[in-house]
């Protein structure tokens, strides 16, 4: 009798430990599964080596004519150039954005390969022409993660593309100038335009062996420009801090201007990407 008082007496507190102890991990296995989906964070920046080429229109008030000529036989000297890109992630949505700053310009003497008002430049005439652009071209999309997760995911993206563009144009003839006004002989015209596109697109990375990844980026826009596109790829190799990259990118611009009709930057890039 004495050992069945003793065994009833210990229940209440073996029962009274589990319910506390049950009571103690409910809360936390609640915390677990409500708990958000920590920010996931990364940085980059690049050296960018582009070519650029298109085509401008540069008014020319004493003849009412314009000044027109392909970017590419001047601009390729590349005075200063910055690239940056962030990304924000949590769970499936995220933000991104980048920054690419340019300032180039170029001096050329004795060229011919241009039209002032409609008309050509003489064999014989003697020209010094200088052309100096600066560039903002901005991205800020937002992200929906629609396939897989980490190294191996691929996002849709929806945003706007910011284009400022400043060009100063510079001549100077001498010799004979052919059926041109001697008010033609030299001058100076800057145009600026400033733009903003929304753009959809897919971004991504394939994962490879190892540490090897595909990074690509593809998108395409209307708005202030006719018609614009941008893409990247390349090669990444993954690190425990973040990856390094050798990549190629491509932005195009069509515009319906009376100052520019397109405008092409393409090259290749190479960068490191921080994460944490």
């Amino acid at each position: 009798m004495k050992n069945a008082r003793s065994r009833s007496r210990s229940r209440p507190p073996v029962l009274t430990i589990c319910l506390i102890a049950l009571a103690a991990a409910a809360p936390k296995a609640d915390a677990q599964t409500t708990e958000p989906e920590s920010w996931q964070f990364a940085a980059s920046v690049y050296g960018y080596l582009p070519a650029i080429s298109g085509t401008a229109y540069f008014p020319v008030a004493p003849i009412g004519g314009s000044f027109t000529l392909n970017q590419s036989d001047l601009i390729d000297h590349l005075k200063m150039t910055f690239m940056g890109a962030f990304d924000a992630h949590r769970g499936r949505w995220g933000f991104f954005t980048d920054v690419l700053y340019l300032d180039i310009g170029r001096r050329n003497t004795n060229i011919h390969d241009f039209t002032i008002g409609g008309t050509g430049i003489p064999a014989g005439t003697t020209s010094d022409v200088s052309i100096d652009m600066k560039s903002w071209i901005v991205n800020a999309v937002g992200e929906y993660r629609v396939l897989g997760q980490g190294d191996g995911a691929l996002d849709v993206i929806a945003g706007a593309r910011y284009l400022y563009l400043k060009e100063r144009l510079e001549w100077n003839f001498t010799g004979s100038i052919g059926t041109l006004p001697e008010a033609a002989r030299s001058g100076n015209v800057e145009i600026t335009n400033s733009i903003v596109d929304a753009i959809v697109g897919v971004k991504g990375q394939v994962q490879g062996d190892g540490g090897w990844r595909m990074p690509y980026y593809i998108d395409i826009g209307t708005g202030g420009a006719q018609f614009t596109w941008q893409g990247t790829i390349g090669l990444a190799y993954q690190f425990h801090w973040g990856q390094v990259s050798l990549l190629y990118r491509y932005i195009y611009f069509r515009f319906d201007s009376n100052s520019l009709k397109d405008l092409t930057i393409a090259g290749p890039l190479v960068g490191a990407t921080f994460r944490w």
